[in-house]
């Protein structure tokens, strides 16, 4: 040990923590968009689960009567499959898109329940409130996705990198 900070010992040289650099994200909007993606995948997973396990309970919640309700299973799985398709990509631009697609088909639905006499108009609203809130947020992602350029060869926005900083390695 020295007085300087803790030493490692690396391919038989000597390394002390004042010589590291701190390793910084290449680009910090395309870390917090590829955060935002993440997030929103992981809410579309979430959405999709209940509406394909519990779509009684989230057409009661909607306000939905049970004619509408027995779409809720395949708008859940439309979900999952949009959730997957984004955690399953470094820079997924198409399948936020995708996302945005679906919230289309969300308000087509809601607008349809508005229609019927038997649901609460009520809670539709506020679902519809709802799904326009998270439509603006999946166009705001997508669209930062399709304008953003990613700098590494294989578009991973989270990869560390030491560009432009100075070496760890001692050069002596």
């Amino acid at each position: 040990m020295s007085g300087d900070g803790l030493d490692n010992q690396t391919n038989s040289e000597t390394v002390s923590s004042s010589d590291l650099t701190e390793l910084k994200y290449r680009n910090t909007a395309n870390v917090g968009t590829a955060k935002l993606a993440k997030g929103i995948a992981m809410f579309s997973i979430a959405l999709g689960m209940v509406e394909v396990l519990a779509p009684a309970r989230m057409g009661e919640l909607i306000g939905v009567s049970n004619r509408y309700r027995t779409f809720l299973p395949l708008l859940g799985m439309r979900e999952i499959g949009h959730g997957i398709g984004i955690m399953s990509q470094s820079k997924p631009t198409e399948s936020v898109w995708s996302r945005v697609i679906g919230d289309a088909i969300d308000l087509a639905f809601l607008g349809a329940a508005f229609a019927g006499r038997e649901n609460n108009k009520r809670r539709l609203a506020g679902a519809t409130v709802a799904v326009l809130g998270v439509a603006a947020l999946d166009v705001m992602c997508a669209t930062a996705l399709s304008r953003e350029q990613w700098s590494d060869a294989d578009g991973n926005m989270m990869t560390p990198t030491t560009v432009g900083q100075s070496s760890a390695r001692q050069t002596s």
